[in-house]
């Protein structure tokens, strides 16, 4: 039996085929054309929007924006690999109709239009939400690790420095104590006293070297400095620790799209609860919203201001034990009643603890020595002479917090699959 076979390459045709006919009618390609014409690129801020009247024509921003938006639909991230999508990509030679930009061309026009593509994907959000794929009910927030480009062997910190430095001094003063050891030795004896002067000088070069990049991360309030990636952190991973970043993502629950995203330094998500809900909602340009996270955002300071934002938030509350000695042993936080009037606890027996003091824990509260020492539940209660409590200065924000998670524990079932969803 005969294969299937294709036409000859030399065969010539009355009506060459066109590009327009080998495109389907609902190629992504004809979409991200659709898109990019209704764009007023002037205003979104492109750099080369209004033609110059004089000089070498440049190319359209308008086409470079498709270029990298094919890119991006289709994992396409290096300038060279671009350019050669544009001349054998029929695909591509469609949407920018056989344009052959270089890769330099379509690498500047990422470098110099950063602003503007923030702006261009504002408002891609808002045509999502005009066109109801964004309702703006529900959004869930999460944070997810990336590891960065550079090594880890380009990583440093000031405590790394100051390891460094006190290894180099033992060292410096080793080789001092070989100098004042070779003066002392017999005048027949061969010292090898210039190898170690050497050897002394690359030390002390180090050890200036050392000090200067101490001084200049303590210059700029930096704890950790990458030299190859200066943005990037060395964070806990459940690989351990690796060099990267923590990227924050607010995804709308209607149909799973990413509605905003911020790339931070920080190792945890505890401080980014309220800066991702603000930043969500005035995205989608609205007064009230709804977010879920889970207790990796768990923040008294956060939950207030979320609620000061009018932003409703659902977080499990991580809240450690208030109990000294043994945690099992020991009445918990949850045994003793707040009276907000009196601003002071009540044990389970019905004695007061007053306020004291406050520390960086929050607001302190003590039993008297006398009501302990007579109290019949002191060994269930504290070994210690008194009973203290302490009292989160954002107590009130993490009390409705596990209110609102008792009434709604579905919330947690949904923010799985929410977030995770746009990663899958």
């Amino acid at each position: 039996m005969a294969y299937i076979q294709g036409q000859s390459r030399s065969q010539t045709s009355l009506f060459p085929v066109s590009l327009e006919e080998l495109i389907p009618e609902d190629h992504l390609v004809r979409v991200i054309d659709l898109y990019v014409t209704k764009l007023d690129l002037v205003q979104l801020g492109f750099d080369k929007a209004q033609p110059k009247g004089t000089g070498r024509p440049s190319y359209d921003p308008a086409d470079q924006l498709k270029l990298y938006l094919y890119g991006y639909f289709q994992r396409i991230r290096s300038s060279r690999r671009l350019e050669a999508e544009c001349q054998r990509n029929i695909e591509v030679m469609w949407l920018i109709n056989r344009l052959k930009p270089d890769f330099k061309t379509i690498a500047d026009f990422r470098k110099d239009n950063k602003p503007a593509f923030i702006a261009t994907c504002r408002a891609f959000v808002q045509f999502c939400r005009t066109a109801g794929l964004i309702a703006g009910d529900l959004v869930a927030i999460d944070g997810s690790k990336f590891q960065a480009v550079a090594s880890s062997r380009r990583h440093t910190s000031l405590h790394r420095l100051k390891h460094q430095e006190q290894k180099l001094d033992k060292r410096i003063a080793q080789h001092l104590a070989d100098l004042d050891e070779a003066d002392k030795t017999e005048a027949d004896e061969k010292v090898d006293r210039s190898a170690i002067k050497t050897a002394l000088a690359q030390l002390e070069i180090r050890h200036s070297n050392n000090l200067t990049c101490q001084a200049l991360m303590k210059s700029m309030a930096l704890e950790q400095f990458n030299t190859h990636e200066s943005d990037a952190r060395m964070m806990r991973t459940h690989k351990g620790p690796r060099v990267g970043y923590n990227v924050q993502t607010a995804v709308d629950a209607e149909h799973c799209l990413i509605l905003h995203h911020e790339v931070t330094q920080d190792s945890d998500d505890r401080k980014q609860l309220e800066p991702m809900a603000k930043a969500a909602k005035e995205q989608l340009q609205q007064d009230e919203l709804t977010v879920i996270a889970d207790m990796g955002y768990s923040n008294g300071k956060q939950f207030q201001a979320c609620e000061d934002e009018n932003i409703t938030a659902y977080v499990p509350s991580a809240r450690s034990s208030n109990s000294c000695g043994k945690e099992q042993a020991f009445f918990d936080r949850t045994m003793f009643t707040y009276d907000a009037s009196q601003d002071r606890y009540q044990c389970p027996t019905g004695k007061s603890l007053a306020f004291k003091q406050i520390s960086n824990k929050g607001r302190i509260y003590q039993a008297a020595v006398s009501d302990c020492a007579s109290c019949p539940l002191k060994a269930q209660c504290t070994d210690a002479q008194r009973r203290y409590i302490s009292r989160h200065v954002h107590e009130e924000a993490f009390e409705r917090m596990e209110r609102r998670m008792q009434a709604h524990p579905e919330m947690m079932v949904s923010r799985r699959s929410i977030v995770e969803h746009p990663f899958v």
